[in-house]
């Protein structure tokens, strides 16, 4: 946890037309720098900073906030990676409020590295790795790929723990970090005679190893990875990806591969925006990685059978997570590795963009599986296609994929959707009506004083909360601000913009805010302020009276004389209230 003191201290000391103009250029407009936003296609600038405020505001999508946000968005990074990035621009160390299991986090992290130094050293150096150097030369695997992935070679003979040791690293420290493993009251290296990949974080952290037979005819389990640990669980990381993370923002797609070397080897032949999935089935936590970048993803596995299904598996759980899928198909008997080693550049980049969309890809699956002329095959296919089409959040998407599904099956699309309706009741297919015309709940002047006061005087915030609820609050996005402010923050607290706009990490709460304060027709006088407070109690008045007039009508009828008493003495005393306001 980082200090809160901290962090305004790194703000402060932090100026966001310096960081900004880093990454885009920037012109002068008045008081304040424009640019062409870098979160949405433009050609007429619409994104603006504030030297004064010490804030952003993209008035074409709503981005907007200060410069820890800037760096959340255009780096893709979390809250504390970005004032990381802050301190270590201003060269100064982050005082981390942490815990013994912090402590000891930091302890196995930096037991890694050494490790995958330690491997990385001994494949480059060591006599009896030569070998292991040529089988990988003959896998296409140069020299500057080894070190760009820092691949080594574990020599065994207990190597690495008696290196560790003279580091100060415990056996115990080596055993939950997954490099040694206790027999009896021994230990031993867990790693012997294998190529080591190291597993990083997106943070370029090591977390773990997958390690690699190389010798032909080895009976030994082709691969071995690391036993899970604090840091390491491999349904929270893709391997490759703080390698390929800007490249994937960069094309907007990422492409998911199954191994190591089905990243590594396409990688460096120029197919940038790829990532491994670590040798397991895509789980929920690595698609929530994948859509900080992205929501487009290219599944590209194995064409055996095996391959087949964990591409059918996986597209499923991407529909369900709202994301964008398409397949390649590799050429029989290849994977993503073999292909870019035997075939021509062009053609491996070709091969990788022929992209099937997701429905394409699994009716020709199951047409090789069923029968698609028989009456059992359609059954079948259909069934198979609804289970997807479920995924889909869409009922536009859902409702066109039946109608392609009809073509293909040649079945009607009205039958298809009674089946689809029958196996699937609580999710309707419907052909798509015109949309209805929403009303936007409008943003009052009134609200719009109040809230850019709230961060312009530091004097305002008391009387909000002393006068005002949240429910006090129309527009939804005021409410919404309003009610995080007043559950997380006390009337002493310094409420002007760059101060508090380092502490929010909802981008929505924080673009409202910026847009708010780069508005310049909202006038910021006391008496104006005050007359708008006002309004609102007022118009929280006007509505409890409403209420109360109805609530008197219905006790008059019943004949309630004790209720129409008390209901018109709170009547009254609103009545008064607003009077004397």
């Amino acid at each position: 946890m980082i200090p809160q003191s901290f962090i305004d201290d790194i703000q402060t000391r932090t100026d966001i037309v310096e960081v900004i103009s880093s990454y885009i250029p920037l012109k002068r407009a008045g008081r304040n720098f424009k640019a062409n936003c870098p979160f949405h296609g433009e050609k007429t600038p619409s994104f603006m900073i504030s030297p004064q405020k010490q804030i952003f505001h993209c008035f074409g999508c709503g981005e907007g906030g200060g410069v820890i946000q800037f760096l959340m968005m255009h780096e893709k990074m979390t809250f504390v990676e970005a004032v990381e990035i802050l301190a270590k621009r201003l060269g100064i160390e982050i005082p981390h409020q942490s815990t013994e299991k912090d402590r000891f986090k930091n302890i196995i992290y930096t037991c890694l590295d050494e490790a995958s130094l330690f491997f990385h050293k001994a494949l480059l150096e060591d006599a009896s790795a030569r070998p292991v150097i040529d089988y990988l030369n003959k896998r296409g695997i140069t020299l500057e790929t080894i070190k760009k992935f820092r691949i080594g070679y574990s020599l065994g003979r207990n190597t690495l723990i008696e290196y560790m040791r003279k580091k100060n690293l415990t056996l115990e420290i080596l055993e939950r970090s997954s490099l040694a493993i206790s027999q009896g009251e021994a230990y031993r290296d867990l790693f012997r005679e294998r190529v080591m990949f190291p597993i990083f974080d997106i943070r370029s952290r090591v977390i773990g190893f997958g390690a690699r037979t190389w010798r032909q005819g080895d009976t030994a389990p082709k691969y071995i990875n690391s036993i899970e640990n604090q840091v390491y669980s491999k349904r929270d990381h893709l391997f490759g990806f703080n390698f390929s993370k800007d490249d994937i923002a960069k094309a907007d797609c990422v492409i998911v591969v199954e191994g190591y070397l089905d990243m590594i080897m396409p990688y460096v032949s120029g197919i940038k925006n790829i990532v491994a999935s670590l040798g397991t089935a895509l789980t929920v936590e690595q698609i929530r990685l994948i859509r900080r970048y992205t929501n487009n993803v290219t599944l590209v596995y194995d064409s055996d059978k095996a391959g087949q299904m964990a591409t059918l598996r996986a597209l499923d759980l991407l529909l369900e997570n709202d994301l964008k899928v398409k397949v390649v198909s590799l050429p029989q008997g290849f994977d993503p590795d073999s292909l870019v080693r035997s075939k021509p550049k062009e053609e491996s980049i070709r091969v990788f963009s022929d992209k099937k969309d997701f429905f394409d890809y699994k009716v020709s699956i199951l047409s090789k599986m069923h029968d698609i002329e028989s009456i059992e095959g359609k059954t079948k296919i259909a069934q198979e296609i609804f289970s997807t089409l479920n995924k889909l959040n869409s009922e536009i998407e859902k409702y066109e994929y039946i109608k392609k599904l009809s073509f293909t099956l040649r079945v009607k699309e009205e039958i298809l959707i009674a089946e689809f309706k029958k196996i699937f009741p609580k999710k309707e297919v419907k052909s798509p009506q015109p949309a209805n015309l929403q009303t936007k709940e409008l943003f009052s002047i009134a609200e719009k004083i109040i809230l850019k006061f709230m961060f312009s005087n530091k004097k305002a915030f008391p009387l909000i909360r002393k006068n005002l609820r949240e429910e006090d609050f129309s527009y939804p996005l005021a409410r919404k601000t309003v009610s995080y402010f007043l559950k997380n923050y006390n009337d002493s607290t310094d409420m002007t913009c760059n101060k508090v706009l380092g502490a929010i990490e909802d981008k929505e709460i924080s673009g409202f805010i910026s847009k708010i304060l780069l508005e310049e027709d909202i006038p910021l006088e006391n008496e104006v302020f005050k007359s708008s407070i006002l309004k609102l109690r007022q118009h929280r008045a006007r509505l409890s009276m409403d209420k109360l007039k109805q609530d008197i009508k219905e006790a008059e009828v019943k004949g309630e004389k004790d209720r129409l008493k008390v209901l018109i003495n709170k009547f009254d005393k609103i009545t008064s209230e607003v009077k004397n306001a």
